[in-house]
């Protein structure tokens, strides 16, 4: 378990994460409370794995590497209370079994800070499978912990069952949301980018307690990296539509699962992820 400092950086939004925008300060008074809590989940392994949390899929890899993360889980609590948090792992080879010895190296810690700072950490909780006695063909547990957060934020609870959509019509919609906002980044048209995440914003920042001035150094951040992709989008091609385990977000992704938009320079490649859910007051995809 780490104890030591730890950065959180703008890079989780290059690594497919929904992209909040709009750039109005957000005021917010939360509950009266000794601590302000922002909790994590660590985790450090390889293969096919999923890490999904309250129904939403928090990051995915199909790399034969190892993958560290420190994935932060407030943006996706709505409230105090039971959290839940789901570990799916699959062998690379869909001939090959997960040998029993490795079942142990899979785990996820939740941890977590106070008052937004970035040390100490505290642990909540370790996520590891039961034991087995046999190879398995995949690993699939979910775990549940209790949060403690000054907040009530659902921005969930006007959204349709997307399960209930005619898949066809609602691939039509996302891939045409899609083009939008891959248009308006290649044509660099940062203001009316921020301005669809507003509501992303709003949540990013008050889950994170953001204080105005690191209000205006995460917005600045962001118009820098969404900059970043003017002149420089890859053609929207090979994806696939998947619809988050909550039945409620939805979202393109490429064969590996990762996000379907993406820029690339002479230096690098750069991701931008966006996750819609269908309003059931006006029918339309919103940004999550």
């Amino acid at each position: 378990m780490k104890n030591t400092f730890f950065l959180l950086i703008i890079t989780l939004f290059a690594c497919g994460r929904e992209m909040p925008g709009n750039q109005s300060i957000v005021n917010y008074k939360y509950k009266k409370t000794l601590m302000k809590k922002t909790y994590f989940a660590d985790f450090n392994f390889r293969g096919d794995f999923e890490i999904i949390f309250n129904g939403i899929t928090l990051t995915k890899s199909k790399e034969d590497a190892v993958v560290s993360g420190i994935e932060y889980l407030n943006p996706y609590i709505s409230k105090s209370g039971e959290q839940t948090i789901m570990l799916i792992v699959k062998p690379l080879n869909k001939d090959y079994k997960i040998p029993v010895k490795d079942v142990k190296d899979y785990f996820i810690d939740i941890i977590y800070t106070d008052n937004g700072e970035a040390s100490p950490t505290h642990n909540v909780k370790r996520c590891s499978f039961p034991v087995t006695d046999k190879p398995a063909d995949s690993l699939i547990y979910s775990w549940k912990f209790n949060a403690d957060v000054p907040f009530e934020l659902d921005q969930l609870s006007d959204a349709k069952d997307l399960t209930k959509e005619n898949l066809d019509q609602l691939l039509k919609e996302v891939i045409e949301k899609y083009k939008s906002i891959h248009s308006i980044i290649n044509d660099g048209k940062i203001d009316q980018y921020m301005d669809i995440y507003n509501q992303s914003l709003k949540r990013e920042m008050i889950s994170m307690y953001y204080d105005k001035k690191r209000q205006e150094e995460y917005l600045n951040e962001i118009r820098e990296f969404i900059l970043g992709g003017k002149n420089h989008m890859l053609p929207l091609k090979n994806f696939k539509l998947h619809i988050n385990p909550n039945g409620k977000i939805v979202e393109l992704e490429d064969f590996k699962g990762k996000p379907a938009l993406v820029s690339e320079d002479d230096k690098e490649k750069s991701t931008y992820g966006l996750q819609l859910y269908k309003s059931n007051k006006t029918g339309n995809l919103e940004v999550y």
